[in-house]
């Protein structure tokens, strides 16, 4: 072997070893828990992102009870969450067509969505108000006759506004989102709109002596919430059930939970 074949053969052994290394650094920093070195299955969760205080914004990042919940149960269940913002009544297609894993943004547990999704066990136990101008003469079931009514295109409150507004001649508007239909009311265009009692009591409290709302009457029993789950993963809803139940031994359910929602 002449010189310039030895310099040929150790150019290309150099090459080699460099690539294999090379290969071999970006397959350890792929999809890895640093600490364990182990292999994270990720899931792909839907979730609003205007809806306090379980999914909402704050400097550009996702958060809120729903979210915090749900990273901490895919901690327990060893799973790395992407999140997917999307409108409410996009989440159960969004599902139903395995475009995303799971959704999270204080969805009940109802017949009709067991049907076509499933669903964990319940974290959260809820309940639907009535919400009217502080100004407003509204000051119980009995006034919404032939009055409009707001409530959110897919959720339990369009279900209630649909049997008021049947049983006291009203008209129902359906809207996409909280700030839309809070806008409707104090613009003057409907006299009530309908909404889970956590998140407006959260919203006039943040307001506070500027909140131009009101709850009405007692509160209506509503569904508990769970986190939706597509199809054919019981897998995935036997993990995240795990994760939840450690998380409420743990007493770290309790922590999130009175982080949001504590009245101290």
């Amino acid at each position: 072997m002449n010189k310039q074949q030895k310099k040929d053969t150790f150019f290309n052994r150099f090459v080699m070893f460099a690539l294999v290394g090379i290969i071999a650094f970006a397959l350890a920093g792929c999809g890895t828990d640093e600490t364990s070195g182990e292999t994270k299955e990720e899931i792909t969760v839907a979730a609003v992102q205007d809806y306090p205080p379980f999914e909402y914004k704050v400097d550009e990042e996702l958060t809120g009870f729903d979210v915090e919940l749900v990273e901490a149960v895919a901690e327990k269940a060893d799973l790395t969450v992407n999140w997917k913002i999307m409108k409410f009544d996009g989440i159960i297609p969004a599902l139903q067509a395995n475009q995303v894993d799971a959704a999270v943004s204080a969805i009940g547990i109802r017949e009709d969505r067991l049907e076509v999704v499933n669903f964990s066990d319940p974290y959260f136990e809820s309940g639907l108000s009535l919400i009217a101008l502080k100004d407003s003469a509204i000051e119980g079931e009995a006034d919404l006759e032939g009055k409009t009514i707001v409530a959110k295109q897919g959720t339990s409150s369009l279900k209630l506004a649909n049997e008021l507004a049947e049983k006291y001649n009203g008209e129902v508007t359906k809207l996409q989102d909280d700030a839309t239909m809070y806008m409707e009311l104090e613009n003057g265009n409907a006299d009530v709109v309908i909404n889970d009692y956590p998140s407006v009591a959260y919203k006039i409290n943040q307001d506070g002596e500027d909140s131009q709302l009101r709850i009405v009457g007692d509160m209506y029993p509503s569904e508990d919430y769970g986190i939706a789950i597509s199809k054919g993963s019981e897998g995935l809803v036997e993990k995240l059930n795990t994760g939840l139940g450690e998380l409420k031994d743990s007493g770290e359910f309790d922590e999130i939970y009175n982080k949001y929602f504590s009245e101290e």
